[in-house]
């Protein structure tokens, strides 16, 4: 496996636009861990028990 800094068929702006992508993705992550640790607050917007409603 190549990595896109060892090899000059990857262009130098799509490795740096991966880096930003990842970085936001950190610090989302830690957000998201911060507001849950010390607020008690959930951003997580799945319902993992929904279930259908019988009429």
């Amino acid at each position: 496996m190549l990595r896109g800094e060892d090899t000059a068929l990857i262009r130098p702006y799509l490795v740096e636009y991966e880096k930003k992508e990842q970085r936001s993705r950190q610090r989302w992550r830690r957000l998201t861990l911060v507001l849950a640790a010390d607020f008690g607050v959930d951003l997580d917007t799945r319902d993992v028990h929904a279930a259908g409603v019988a009429w």
